[in-house]
């Protein structure tokens, strides 16, 4: 009878480090089972029936714990088992989880200095009352101080595991250099733990060439400020060495913090696309940056950000988060608008979440915020957003995903959108409103239907038809096989015959491959030719 260790995931390309971590620096024998959050529940228990375990434990954030107080409950009432929680959702208010739901056991914050006294509590009754991090209700409350593992170069880290190499090229590896922040956003987690520690870099490098070596090419790390860790250039460099084609690496970033040098390094050393920097600004309001804890250097972050997109060998994720205090819907629209300006290939709009234990959702009457009561704990409106301020956001969220984040059209649309308008914020807005007034789909959609609808769209708002050809280029670039067109095609077979004996004689390309897999179509007062061939585009003007 092992422990077993259950991680619920949102999708199947993420990897549960906590389980993993647990396993890997126990002395016992431990089991673990991963799901998403779309497996069933009869399918969660049957596996946990099979294993009879001598305990469970579950990894608990806010995207799985009501699934997780699903489970607790088949739990107990078909296996009749201890059950464990550990995780951010339930750490910081663990009695509330103890009182609403019948788990016997929390374990607050890290766990891998502490889960061998848990397995030994349930196998030999060892008493917890001098074992950190530990909540629990029966039969005597036991709430021990957290403690925070000060020499982390004690942990194994869990990326060698056998029944893990299958899936490696399938799903993103996270690893850390560092835990901790040196930041206090009043929103955030991290903002709670007390200091930043760092792993040993030495097995950090052998998990990435482990990993590399086996197929895997989506990393992302998990330090809350990559650029605060001492490894951050080590790692950068051995990663410049290491990595394999299409490899990809994700860091987040402080931004008014990045060191000009290692930007410098990156441009000279690495390869376009192997980083990708998440950098969070939240907002532009220092007001409302202040009310958060948050000291943001703006013009120097704004700075950083050109430097990075000039040079073009970073892909750039950035962050707002709509909802922050005394930023009302007339601010945020300025915080929008100043940042998709910067052109980053991603920007994410969240909205504020009010999560268990951080100093905001304590604060959450001082500016008469009504949130979610079940995770995840979203705002819905406060004494600067109305209900439907917050509804107009999301419109705009839906769209700015739609026609800018999914990448459907490069950097075109971007270019298009930012010679003709000042005002992103209203022109998504319209944008939602046009889309769905036409009965749209926002799910299912097929990549013609966006892009015609767009053209359409910018077509109304008088935008120039040599811009909107633009749009065709980067459409016919998109597909490795002939595409449905949306745009008028040329089908006078003349005219055809005199362009591509135009291109056989410029390419070697035979006329007649031409007229096989070529799409023809008017473009800036030419033709553009799109040959579809081995699954790769050729795009010729003629």
């Amino acid at each position: 009878m092992n422990p077993l260790l259950i991680a619920i995931d949102a999708k199947f390309i993420h990897t549960n480090n906590a389980v993993r971590l647990l396993k890997a620096n126990s002395a016992f024998d431990v089991d673990i089972a991963e799901f998403t959050i779309k497996d069933s529940l009869t399918k969660i228990v049957d596996t946990i029936k099979a294993k009879n375990p001598l305990f469970v434990g579950f990894s608990t954030y806010i995207w799985n714990v009501e699934i997780v107080r699903k489970l607790i409950k088949k739990v107990k009432e078909e296996c009749s088992l201890p059950v464990v929680l550990g995780g951010p959702e339930v750490s910081y208010e663990p009695f509330h989880f103890l009182e609403t739901t019948e788990a016997d056991l929390v374990v607050k914050g890290e766990g891998e200095h502490v889960f061998d006294d848990v397995i030994l509590h349930f196998l030999e009754g060892k008493d917890l009352t001098e074992t950190s991090n530990i909540a629990t209700k029966t039969p005597s409350r036991i709430n021990t101080p957290i403690e925070e593992i000060q020499d982390l170069s004690n942990l194994k880290l869990p990326h060698f595991f056998k029944s893990d190499l299958a899936n490696l090229p399938h799903k993103i590896q996270y690893l850390e250099t560092s835990r901790g922040c040196p930041y206090r956003c009043s929103y955030c987690l991290s903002s709670l733990e007390k200091t930043v520690r760092h792993f040993d870099i030495k097995p950090l490098k052998d998990a990435i060439s482990h990993l590399l070596d086996n197929g895997a090419t989506t990393f992302k790390f998990l330090d809350r400020t990559f650029n605060v860790s001492k490894h951050a250039l080590p790692i950068i460099d051995f990663i410049v060495q290491a990595h394999t084609p299409g490899s990809v690496f994700q860091f987040e970033m402080t931004g008014d913090t990045l060191n000009e040098e290692l930007i410098n390094h990156i441009h000279a050393t690495a390869p376009k696309n192997l980083f990708r920097f998440e950098i969070g600004i939240q907002s532009t309001n220092e007001i409302t940056n202040r009310l958060v804890n948050r000291f943001q250097d703006n013009a120097r972050l704004f700075r950083i950000i050109r430097k990075i997109q000039e040079n073009g060998v970073i892909d750039l994720h950035l962050d707002l988060i709509a909802g922050l205090p005394k930023e009302n819907l007339a601010r945020f629209k300025r915080t929008f608008n100043e940042v998709f300006a910067l052109g980053a290939k991603e920007l994410q709009l969240g909205f504020l979440k009010f999560l268990r234990g951080t100093k905001i959702r304590k604060e959450a009457s001082r500016y008469q915020y009504k949130f979610q009561s079940h995770a995840p704990y979203e705002i819905l409106e406060s004494e600067d957003l109305s209900a439907e301020d917050i509804r107009r956001m999301k419109r705009v969220e839906t769209a700015l995903e739609l026609f800018h984040n999914k990448g459907y059209f490069g950097d075109t649309l971007y270019t298009i959108f930012k010679g003709h308008y000042v005002e992103y914020f209203t022109l998504f807005e319209r944008i939602y409103q046009r889309y769905t007034e036409r009965n749209l789909p926002l799910k299912g959609y097929q990549l013609h239907t966006l892009y015609a609808f767009i053209e359409q769209f910018l077509r109304e708002e008088g935008v120039m038809q040599d811009r909107l050809d633009e749009l065709k280029h980067t459409y016919l670039s998109k597909h490795k096989v002939k595409p449905k067109c949306y745009f008028e095609k040329i089908e006078d077979k003349k005219l055809k015959h005199h362009l591509f004996t135009n291109l056989h004689s410029r390419t070697d390309i035979p006329v007649h491959t031409f007229f096989k897999h070529a799409i023809v179509t008017p473009y800036k007062k030419r033709y553009l030719v799109a040959l579809y061939q081995n699954h790769e585009a050729q795009l010729f003007k003629a």
